[in-house]
């Protein structure tokens, strides 16, 4: 019987493998599939071998403080592969573990295959010469990389963006607001312990400072299955935010079609942000010192995906020392007063989203090269 294997280490990262999963059992349902993962895997029948909440940490000095916990997990995880042999390890972003993984499968003559590769564009180039050696293929998510990868002799397959397939062809645009609210706000402050630590007091200072000029304001705060929002709900108990400026909810999609502005930590969730044409404003704290080792390793003007996507800065971008309540307000008035700034954001996202449009269901497609190429004859 086959076996595959798929590690992603965060929750973007587990959405998007158990979408490759769940494509995967149509074509070869008889297949035994495990995963290092989270909710979205194990709900779509992989055998979780380890969790991601022990894994999903962000920076170089919050990884130091979890090594001995990441090693341990590697440590089991490489035990697995070797007992178990897997006919196809897939890897979903999440480099600095999945690297190793990598490694170690390919020296055991089992396939590897990485869907959502390393953003070396951005930082580490270096990482290519790895991925040469060691990868049998690549999916890209971003058009762009297709030619980065093939350029450099890798094997490559861009089918278009997840989010794209998941979002944009089923999403609803119509307001849900709560009435006599305006405006409504919502807050995705993001989906790590760490993100959690650093953003929570500063987004509760900015909801403050809004209610205070904006009296009708009503804030959403979005925590997807999974994420441990407990520490920010307990921050907004501790700070004697009324409960009657806010509602606390599971449901992404209904919190961003409610909204008239949505301020999120950068990553994964700020594209998706981007699918609702409202205005985005994207945050970002990290630690100092993990922001500083992270400047010198940055080769990107921008951190926001849909300005890079833009190639220009076209969705406001508050990152460490401007993440503050002052700006954050700042943002927000400027786009509940001046429509003309307002709409310019909105355009750009929605030139910027166009760009992954393709005509094919990019984790259908993905199942079936991985098919093709490491299963059929299993």
């Amino acid at each position: 019987m086959a076996k595959v294997l798929i590690i992603s280490g965060e929750l973007s990262g587990d959405i998007f493998a158990s979408g490759l999963i769940k494509y995967l059992k149509k074509i070869k349902p008889e297949a035994m599939y495990y995963a290092i993962g989270g909710e979205n895997l194990k709900s779509e029948g992989a055998q979780l071998i380890a969790s991601i909440d022990e894994l999903a940490v962000m920076g170089f000095t919050e990884v130091i403080c979890r090594i001995k916990t990441i090693k341990r997990i590697l440590e089991s995880v490489s035990g697995w592969i070797r007992f178990n042999r897997p006919d196809v390890v897939i890897l979903v972003d999440f480099p600095s573990f999945n690297f190793k993984i990598a490694r170690l499968s390919d020296k055991l003559k089992i396939p590897v295959v990485y869907f959502i590769p390393p953003k070396i564009w951005a930082s580490r180039y270096k990482r290519i010469n790895f991925i040469k050696r060691h990868i049998k293929f690549v999916i890209t998510i971003f058009p762009f990389e297709l030619e980065i990868y093939k350029r450099a002799g890798i094997e490559a397959y861009y089918f278009g963006n997840p989010l794209y397939e998941l979002k944009h062809k089923n999403i609803m645009t119509e307001s849900k607001g709560k009435e006599g609210n305006y405006p409504i706000i919502s807050f995705l402050p993001g989906s790590r312990k760490t993100e959690l630590k650093y953003h929570t007091n500063r987004i509760i200072k900015s909801l403050q400072l809004i209610k205070s000029v904006y009296k009708g304001a009503f804030f959403i705060f979005p925590f997807r299955k999974g994420i441990d929002a407990s520490y920010f709900i307990s921050m907004l108990k501790k700070k004697n935010i009324p409960q009657d400026w806010y509602d606390i909810t599971r449901s992404v999609n209904n919190a961003l079609i409610s909204s008239d502005i949505i301020v999120v930590a950068s990553g994964t969730a700020s594209l998706e942000a981007g699918f609702y044409k409202k205005p985005v404003i994207i945050v970002y704290y990290l630690n100092f010192l993990t922001y500083i080792m992270a400047k010198t390793l940055v080769n990107v003007k921008y951190i926001g995906l849909i300005n890079i996507l833009a190639g220009k800065l076209v969705v406001p971008e508050l990152i460490e020392l401007k993440f503050t309540p002052k700006n954050v307000f700042m943002e927000i008035d400027k786009i509940l007063k001046n429509n003309s700034y307002k709409n310019a954001i909105i355009d750009g996202i929605s030139n910027a989203i166009s760009t992954l449009k393709t005509d094919v269901n990019p984790l259908e497609a993905s199942a079936n090269l991985i098919y093709d190429k490491t299963l059929k004859n299993v």
